[in-house]
């Protein structure tokens, strides 16, 4: 499924303009919170490596499980 980044600003008389922006078929979006692009960044890598960390943790548990089946028949 494709991603859309839908970006709105308000002009100087108050109309809000929306802005929707595809990503390419090798891109994706993410939205930081942060006071600096360099910030961003860093919390962008952060949230990566929690996010593939998790997931390794989740694969080495359901290997664990599998093994512990595989024990008992």
């Amino acid at each position: 499924m494709t991603q859309y980044l839908v970006t709105t600003f308000k002009d100087s008389i108050g109309y809000v303009h929306p802005h929707v922006t595809a990503a390419k078929p090798n891109q994706t979006f993410t939205v930081v919170e942060a006071e600096s692009k360099e910030e961003a960044k860093q919390l962008y890598r952060q949230d990566r490596l929690r996010n593939g960390i998790n997931k390794l943790s989740k694969g080495i548990e359901n290997i664990h499980k599998a093994m512990q089946r595989k024990d008992s028949e």
